[in-house]
């Protein structure tokens, strides 16, 4: 019987439940996942399937997208008001039957409603530890959630792998460079049994190690100074602290930061901590998981990731920079700085 139990709103949430099942199945093995729509046989009554599945006291993976709770019938009233609502069965067959439930925060859902807002079962979610499930950010948070179910007990099928699956809402062909290169490159080493990451050096830039001082250009008028430390597959990111006093489009942050600590906000700086690996003779993808902190004080201001490509010459990166904040990407251009 499956140990893992995925609830979702099908409107906006069908996308990430199916590419969640097949990243956990990955690991896990695909009978220890149900998922409505590939677990349901033909001919069943499919109300009394799922209570079957629930008796079993599965953990359930809500995905807390805006429609989960927000969806409206026919009438305008809210679905999750109806005791008849098949979410709300779900979570509530769930709950009384002693089920472990873990809320999934998807898309722009930063965090529970109050309970006083929720109908039951729903004013219990706020009684879990919720986690993200970000599609800018997909492996980083699968993979959280995978250690979280082997703490519960959940038991891999062997051998475990790697989630690899793009994220929700995009096929193979429409993922983007980064996810798709990423993907591969973490799949890679486990698929295989083998390690395959090699350092080469060539003069002074070597295509294989971004060990250096790196000027980032995000526009015309938007430069950062980076310096990036390599070790193996690990890589570290710092910079300069950065001016933000006179940038129009910071202006509203400032004005939070001012009323909320009753000071300037006038600089900040970024630091990350990622990988830099390549498929044998392709070119390597640095992916970087950011910080932006306040400058000085260290004050966590936003999150982000940044990922680039190097150029076979070893002086030259191109990639993404991803914003949080923003939920957006924009491109960056990154050229080794000569050491004097």
């Amino acid at each position: 019987m499956a140990q893992l139990f995925i609830s979702y709103r099908s409107s906006d949430g069908k996308d990430k439940a199916t590419a969640l099942a097949r990243d956990l199945g990955a690991v896990f093995g695909d009978e220890q996942v149900f998922l409505d729509k590939d677990d349901l046989r033909a001919g069943v009554r499919w109300r009394e399937e799922i209570a079957q599945t629930l008796k079993a006291r599965p953990i359930l993976l809500l995905l807390l997208t805006p429609q989960l709770l927000a969806a409206t019938d026919d009438r305008g009233a809210l679905r999750i008001d109806d005791p008849t609502d098949p979410i709300r069965r779900e979570v509530a067959d769930a709950l009384a039957g002693g089920a472990h439930l873990i809320p999934l925060l998807c898309d722009d859902v930063a965090a529970p409603p109050p309970a006083a807002e929720l109908p039951a079962p729903f004013n219990r979610i706020g009684d879990f530890t919720w986690r993200p499930l970000r599609a800018y950010d997909w492996h980083h948070d699968v993979q959280r959630l995978v250690d979280d179910l082997h703490a519960l007990g959940v038991v891999a099928t062997p051998p475990a792998v790697t989630p690899t699956s793009a994220p929700p809402g995009q096929s193979v062909g429409q993922a983007s460079r980064r996810r798709l290169v990423v993907a591969a490159v973490l799949a890679m080493p486990i698929a295989l049994g083998i390690g395959w990451y090699a350092l080469r050096v060539a003069g002074t830039a070597s295509a294989t190690d971004v060990t250096g001082s790196w000027l980032a250009t995000l526009s015309p008028d938007e430069t950062l100074f980076l310096a990036l430390r390599q070790s193996g597959e690990k890589v570290e990111l710092s910079s300069r602290p950065v001016p933000i006093g006179e940038r129009a489009d910071w202006a509203d942050y400032r004005s939070f930061w001012r009323e909320r600590f009753g000071s300037e906000l006038d600089a900040v700086s970024y630091r990350g901590k990622g990988t830099a690996s390549a498929l044998p003779g392709a070119e390597l993808v640095v992916d970087i998981a950011l910080q932006i902190v306040s400058s000085p004080g260290d004050v966590l201001v936003d999150t982000g990731n940044l990922t680039a490509t190097i150029a076979g010459d070893g002086a030259t990166m191109a990639g993404t920079l991803w914003l949080n904040s923003a939920q957006k990407e924009r491109p960056v251009n990154l050229a080794r700085v000569a050491q004097r």
